[in-house]
């Protein structure tokens, strides 16, 4: 394991795929936690002036709706 910490790119590499994964699933309950999801990221905006910050408060909330719905499929 690396001691050095993910750059900002990586961090915003991973960040899109875990919005674009959740995005794609046909959860009704995933869809419902993305609302949640955006509202907290204009508000990690607000409250953490740094990118890092942010990114990493955003990894954590999308890794929480992972948990909280690992994305079973409610369209059958």
């Amino acid at each position: 394991m690396s001691d050095q910490a993910p750059s900002i790119d990586e961090l915003r590499a991973t960040i899109d795929r875990m919005e674009q994964r959740l995005g794609t699933c046909n959860s009704t309950h995933t869809d419902e936690l993305l609302g949640h999801y955006w509202a907290l990221v204009a508000r990690f905006k607000i409250d953490l002036p740094d990118e890092r910050d942010q990114l990493l408060s955003r990894g954590g909330a999308l890794m929480l709706m992972q948990a909280a719905d690992p994305g079973e499929d409610d369209s059958a």
